[in-house]
């Protein structure tokens, strides 16, 4: 389901739960891909680094490591770097625009969009750099996100880490989707269902309630 995902949508967000096996299912649409002769980049927090560097090393506590999985890793404070070294990689001279695709665990980190920042010198976040180095540059780049609270508090925080797969551009994934409304509109009016079911009773205030005020678009 989810190579199918990206495939069609160019991305997908894997949401489960804390040690429900989101990381494994990553490897296996890695593998996938490499399998095909795609480049593949994981980007992750700092404190993750070890874990995905294990299971693309050959050591003895590799439990896949008869896959010989290549990928690069690197950390999302890279994207904002200009140099120095990362994980044996070479800051100033990395290929940011050939990754068929990118691995984002704790996808979360990106909820809150494309901003610029600094008075005197503009600089973007690490948002706009992931999209304008990695993504809208070079090859066709897909894009699985990872995150157990893709969501905060706040249906944009989704609106926003999905909005990676289609490179910022509505128009790219509208053409896909068999909706009657735009993608902002959708979760615009899926942020208005939750204003409102927030303020219920907590008798209300159930799931159950919060899917039966969202709009039929909002699940496609």
């Amino acid at each position: 389901a989810i190579i199918n995902k990206l495939e069609k949508f160019n991305g997908c967000i894997l949401a489960d739960s804390v040690g429900l096996g989101k990381t494994f299912t990553a490897l296996a649409v890695i593998k996938y891909y490499e399998n095909r002769n795609k480049s593949v980049l994981v980007l992750c927090p700092k404190k993750l680094g070890d874990n995905w560097m294990t299971f693309r090393s050959n050591l003895t506590n590799n439990p896949i490591a008869k896959d010989r999985l290549r990928y690069d890793v690197l950390y999302h404070t890279d994207l904002s770097r200009e140099n120095g070294i990362s994980n044996g990689l070479p800051l100033d001279r990395i290929n940011w625009g050939n990754y068929d695709l990118v691995v984002i665990d704790e996808s979360h980190n990106f909820r809150n969009g494309g901003q610029i920042y600094g008075d005197e010198e503009k600089k973007e976040n690490r948002y706009l750099k992931l999209l304008n180095k990695v993504i809208r540059t070079g090859v066709r780049t897909k894009v699985l996100m990872l995150s157990a609270t893709p969501v905060n508090n706040r249906f944009f925080d989704l609106r926003n880490q999905l909005a990676l797969a289609y490179e910022g551009d509505p128009g790219k994934i509208e053409q896909l989707l068999d909706t009657n409304q735009s993608i902002d509109d959708i979760f615009r009016q899926a942020q208005a269902a939750y204003n409102q079911w927030s303020k219920l009773d907590a008798g209300q205030r159930t799931t159950s309630t919060l899917l039966d005020m969202l709009s039929f678009d909002f699940f496609e």
